[in-house]
């Protein structure tokens, strides 16, 4: 219920409306509660009409609660017509139970069993490593912070999680012995349910950084991909398959070069999972002569970003030749292209042949000459001033500034590279190494890259990788242990919703789960609960996975999502 102003042919009305989700159409519409005419008479009248109509609507919020709360009190007392309550406590306890569907995922991909028998079989562990680490996973998937504050709100959910908080930063340690063996029970989960297809994987690698400025043997200095320069990170190299599901991630010290996270990873999944037959497809960060060298020796195929301005003169060449374009339309273009290169290495020369696709559209064409243009305005500013260049140095915006030694240290545009660099607006090269790969097959393979961009921005925005709590080496590498295993049970259930037709994103099925609560009242010396309504969302998601929402009341043990009969 809403005070909304409104415009109608040019005047602003006042009215009191009311949201509500049509029950034929599922869509959502609002009622009219009441009207007030113009806006301009109301404040003519009385000029506190808008505040006094505002707290009007809070009033009527606060009775339509209250008219609410009687009505589940008597819903709940005819439910005890057997016996008379004597008393009712005093308001009533909200508790989540919607994370029961990441608890049936959890189930479903046998972590239960993971954790008692490696537990057993690695460790002297005495307590039940399964239950804080549960904890752990479903407050990161849904209220994402501190070990300390997961630990104060595990009350918040339905159903108890019976455990000490020494116990989940033990479970961190045990979590980072572990990371290896998880990761391969859940590929195998994911080989028996899901149609996976790992002949196509992407790879991409991002940082993560601590508010600190204390370095250790993996808290270091470095690139920073968040922009955070005075802060020590890590380095996370991450692959994931065709449905966004990662599959395999390392942790690296924060000044590793994005080439050098790529082997370790590659390499783990020739050796231990057995793929032999892989194309692996990654952005221009990660593409190196030795990479590709890498890849080839490993008899995997790959599809990579190539950075055509920085690239070979041939490559350059091959660009603005228009010979062998092919037109899709006026805004799009592309051309095959045989490449090679050479690297060196251990003494010896590699060629290297290879396929570049280059393409061309207007839509990139204007992006690029914007991004220019603000790189060229930040550099006309430093041009006029010598000491703002020596403040910049570490920053962008230098590529058009070019200095002058034979005229006293003069500065000025570099109008030359701007020439040259104004010739490849729209162009972007796609190195790849399979010959047989049709153009349409690639562009495509290539723009599934969104899917580990989205990962990422996952990881950091919705399961708030960041800021990191934990300080030691084993516990911050747990602590990126349930990270990656909320993610994965996050994408397996994107992929189980989609199957059945259900578009939702992360954020909207995280809202939805979080709006799924009972409300725990003591009644003579019981615990009985009572539904809250959930969105529609969460309505939907239970339909399309077979399962039967919470009763609407009942005894506390009751609280829970059932599949379908």
């Amino acid at each position: 219920m809403n005070l909304q102003v409104y415009k109608n042919r040019g005047k602003e009305y006042v009215r009191i409306v009311e949201s509500y989700r049509d029950p034929k159409t599922k869509k959502p519409k609002i009622r009219v509660i009441q009207s007030f005419g113009s806006k301009e008479k109301l404040l003519a009248e009385n000029p506190q009409a808008i505040e006094e109509l505002q707290a009007k609507v809070e009033k009527m919020k606060q009775e339509k609660v209250q008219q609410e709360a009687k009505k589940i009190s008597e819903r709940l007392h005819d439910f005890l017509h057997a016996s008379e309550p004597t008393h009712v406590q005093h308001g009533a306890v909200l508790k989540n139970y919607g994370y029961e569907l990441y608890r049936m995922l959890w189930k479903e991909l046998a972590l239960d069993y993971f954790f008692d028998y490696r537990q057993k079989r690695d460790s002297n562990i005495q307590f039940r490593t399964k239950v804080p680490v549960a904890l752990m996973t479903f407050s990161r998937l849904l209220f994402p912070d501190s070990k300390l504050s997961t630990f104060e709100g595990k009350e918040r959910f339905a159903h108890g999680f019976p455990c000490e908080l020494e116990q989940l930063y033990r479970s961190l340690s045990f979590l980072s012995s572990q990371k290896e063996n998880l990761e391969k029970h859940l590929n195998k989960q994911m080989d028996k349910k899901i149609n996976r297809n790992l002949a196509v994987a992407f790879y991409d690698v991002t940082t993560y950084y601590f508010e600190s400025v204390m370095a250790d043997d993996i808290k270091k200095f470095g690139y920073s991909k968040d922009n955070k320069v005075n802060q020590v990170q890590v380095v996370m190299g991450l692959l994931i398959d065709d449905h966004g599901i990662p599959v395999s991630y390392e942790l690296f010290p924060g000044n590793t070069n994005d080439f050098k996270t790529f082997e370790p990873v590659l390499r783990r999944m020739r050796d231990e999972y057995g793929i032999k037959k892989l194309i692996i497809v990654a952005d221009r960060g990660i593409n190196s002569k030795n990479n590709l060298l890498f890849l080839k020796s490993m008899g995997f195929e790959y599809i990579m970003g190539y950075k055509l301005r920085s690239g070979s003169k041939k490559a350059k060449e091959m660009v603005l030749d228009e010979t062998g374009y092919t037109h899709v339309s006026p805004e799009f273009k592309w051309k095959k292209c045989e490449f090679e290169s050479s690297v060196r290495k251990d003494g010896k020369t590699y060629h290297i042949h290879d396929q570049l696709l280059i393409t061309w559209s207007l839509k990139r064409q204007q992006k690029d000459r914007k991004d220019r243009e603000r790189i060229v305005a930040k550099s006309k500013r430093l041009v006029e001033s010598t000491s703002q260049m020596k403040a910049e140095m570490k920053k962008g915006g230098k590529k058009y500034v070019q200095l002058t030694f034979l005229e006293d240290d003069k500065l000025s545009l570099n109008e030359e590279q701007l020439k040259i660099d104004e010739q490849f607006d729209g162009y972007y090269g796609i190195q790849y190494s399979d010959a047989s790969l049709a153009a349409d097959d690639v562009l495509t393979a290539y723009h599934g890259l969104w899917k580990i961009e989205e990962s990422f921005r996952v990881l950091k925005s919705n399961l708030e990788t960041r800021p990191i709590y934990v300080w030691t080496e084993e516990s911050i590498k747990g602590h990126f242990v349930v990270c990656y295993l909320a993610l994965v049970i996050q994408r397996y259930l994107e992929y189980k919703l989609q199957q059945q037709g259900v578009e939702l994103s992360t954020e909207k099925i995280q809202d939805a789960i979080r709006s799924a609560t009972i409300s725990l009242i003591e009644m003579d010396e019981q615990e009985f609960f009572i539904k809250n309504e959930p969105n529609e969302d969460f309505k939907d998601m239970l339909h399309a996975l077979g399962l039967n929402d919470a009763p609407a009341y009942g005894k506390k043990s009751d609280a829970y999502i059932r599949p379908e009969k």
